[in-house]
């Protein structure tokens, strides 16, 4: 007789009360023989029988073994498979990932036990339904929601992938995962984009079959952040001058990197950008930037820098708190800063110009 296959002197192991090993030994055997082809009506009821002692088992690592065993069957029971759920997660979970017989409605109810690891254990399911994805960015926690972005298998709608960018928008794990999982929609790419490290974005070009568009603009703004950074360093005009000119002379000082580098507080690089890009000395060009009174001659100051219109609100916003903050560029924080004028372009409105949603989003990328 195969060793597989169940026999009567295994349920009288079974009934004699043996040790752990046995035990364990009996749960392998009785649900390779359930799932196996050879197993008849009389066996599979038999086998049935034994898996119901074996669930209530006051040992855990039996517990642990059968639940192992079964995650491969198919059609248990209901209440085996109940039973074996509402065990200690160490027991359930496993189980959960990957019994295939499990609806829709039976993986939400699975949800809303008080349970991360069974949370997990559902996220992490072969071929999880569109449905089920979209109830655990609803109801569950961020890792679990993480564990669902990393399941390559689960289906993910738009719509689903919108709600955790409104939902997640400052978590830097859920981006992360979001930039490693192979298939995004185009939407998502275009919405995360400007919130990414330099690294994130390097892999997201690489990751994704991405427009060469939109490639581009990623890569121009790594390299207009790095710019800016070595910027940062430097204190003095001389230092920041010879930066601006190497840039204007090699084609690199772009309206977008002096926009970015204004409304970072980055002052002094903005007025050297608009030095050479105008052609205007520096000293007056501080005197028009820093007179109130003078908002049509920063205007045309920047259109002779060949800044677009569309980038004036966020210049003025950035040299608004400039002036209301007193900015100190060796104190004050630059990323607060940055949202200080996110908060000023979002409510201005100077001579009765409405920005568009669209605008708003470009200038706030410029920033981010």
């Amino acid at each position: 007789m195969n060793n597989s296959e169940l026999n009567k002197q295994d349920v009288r192991n079974l009934a004699a009360k043996p040790k752990l090993e046995a035990k364990s030994v009996v749960a392998q055997k009785v649900s390779a023989y359930y799932n196996g082809r050879t197993v008849t009506p009389n066996g599979k009821k038999l086998a049935e029988d034994i898996f119901r002692i074996m669930v209530r088992d006051v040992e855990v690592k039996v517990r642990q073994v059968l639940a192992d065993s079964l995650k491969n069957c198919r059609k248990l029971p209901d209440d085996i498979v109940t039973a074996v759920i509402n065990d200690i997660d160490s027991i359930a979970a496993p189980f959960l990932q990957y019994y295939a017989d499990l609806s829709n409605e039976d993986l939400i109810k699975i949800l809303n036990m008080p349970s991360i690891s069974k949370q997990k254990a559902v996220a992490g399911r072969l071929n999880l339904p569109g449905a089920v994805s979209e109830y655990i960015v609803e109801k569950c926690p961020e890792e679990v929601v993480g564990v669902l972005i990393s399941n390559e298998t689960a289906e993910i709608h738009e719509k689903t992938f919108a709600s955790i960018l409104a939902k997640y928008q400052q978590s830097e794990d859920i981006r992360k995962r979001l930039v490693y999982r192979t298939e995004l929609p185009t939407s998502v790419i275009e919405k995360i984009a400007n919130s990414l490290s330099e690294e994130l974005k390097k892999r997201l070009i690489l990751s994704h079959n991405l427009p060469a568009d939109m490639a581009s603009d990623i890569i121009e703004e790594v390299k207009e952040k790095t710019t800016l950074r070595i910027s940062e360093e430097y204190s003095s005009d001389k230092q920041i001058e010879e930066l601006v000119h190497q840039l204007y002379t090699s084609n690199r000082l772009t309206p977008n990197l002096v926009v970015r580098a204004i409304c970072l507080g980055d002052l002094k690089f903005f007025e050297y950008a608009i030095v050479y890009l105008s052609n205007t000395p520096i000293l007056e060009v501080r005197k028009i930037l820093f007179n109130t009174q003078l908002d049509f001659m920063i205007r045309n100051l920047l259109r002779k820098a060949y800044i677009p219109k569309t980038m004036f609100p966020a210049v003025f916003s950035a040299l608004k708190v400039i002036r209301e903050v007193k900015f100190d560029c060796c104190r004050t924080d630059r990323k607060s800063f940055a949202h200080k004028v996110i908060e000023r372009i979002l409510t201005y409105t100077p001579n009765n110009e409405e920005l568009s949603e669209e605008d708003i989003r470009y200038l706030v990328s410029k920033i981010s």
